[in-house]
């Protein structure tokens, strides 16, 4: 279950970071209430993502910020914030296997429509949907539960709001993790059908240099055809489409794993800085 995202009050002095956290983080809900979210919005979140953790880590890291950890609450805010870091993490990293995974088997779908039968397509296929039933679950698995936050506290004072910054943009990017491995679940099958069915234009939102696809719905190679029944057009077709996904899911993968690497500094720079 997706984390409930919190508005938060900015502190009352003009400050240019703020200004940036708070611009991202609009952005960012934007995001993640869109029903027509692409490959390439979900790379945007991503940048999006490490951009906005960038700006936290560099407006906790300010003097005002740093005296305040003097004070034994406002520390132990911190050290709850870390805990949760540790959670968001390891989600990251599960969304990043799994994403590997499911590129592996969509490799081995244009290795099964170049030299098998339409049995073993059809099994691979299978294969797939199974692979991504279980990631899915597992996902929500690890997402159980309630996301750790801070209470509002009566003295609302720069480092509190600083920390209230660190929460949401965490539950943010908790939210949208999910997105991006919820999203590529739905790019190759379609749902509720009887036939197995392959779709790219939903990848990009391009037009189709097609005289029967003037628009740009969705194309699903096997919708209409059972793996039997494709022709030597239709293979080609489906192998140049699973390359387009294999593409997406790649520059995806690229992008977590510089989030990872992100959230790792930022954890790293928190750490420092309660011990200093």
């Amino acid at each position: 279950m997706a984390c409930h995202l919190r508005s938060i009050s900015l502190p009352t002095r003009p400050n240019t970071l703020v200004l940036k956290v708070e611009e991202e983080l609009q952005k960012l809900k934007a995001y993640a209430a869109s029903s027509g979210l692409t490959a390439q919005t979900m790379s945007d979140a991503l940048k999006g993502i490490r951009y906005l953790h960038e700006c936290i880590e560099e407006l906790f890291c300010l003097p005002s910020n740093q005296n305040g950890l003097s004070n034994p609450q406002q520390k132990k805010w911190v050290e709850e914030e870390l805990e949760g870091s540790v959670r968001l993490l390891d989600l990251c990293r599960t969304v990043q296997d799994n994403l590997g995974a499911m590129k592996m088997h969509i490799q081995d779908l244009q290795s099964a429509l170049r030299r098998e039968g339409a049995s073993a397509v059809e099994s691979k296929l299978q294969a797939y949907i199974r692979f991504v039933k279980k990631a899915n679950k597992d996902v929500k698995k690890q997402m159980g539960g309630k996301c750790g936050s801070i209470s509002q506290n009566k003295e609302d004072n720069d480092l509190f709001v600083v920390v209230k910054m660190l929460t949401e943009a965490r539950e943010i990017t908790i939210s949208l993790l999910q997105s991006v491995l919820s999203f590529l679940s739905k790019q190759l099958v379609k749902p509720k059908t009887s036939k197995w069915s392959l779709v790219s234009t939903t990848l990009h939102k391009r037009k189709v240099a097609c005289e029967e696809q003037e628009d740009d719905d969705d194309i699903f190679i096997f919708a209409s055809y059972s793996c039997k029944d494709m022709d030597g057009e239709m293979v080609l077709r489906a192998q140049k489409q699973l390359q387009i996904f294999e593409v997406s899911i790649g520059a995806l993968e690229n992008g977590l794993e510089c989030l990872f690497k992100r959230l790792i500094q930022s954890r790293v720079s928190l750490l420092n800085t309660l011990s200093a």
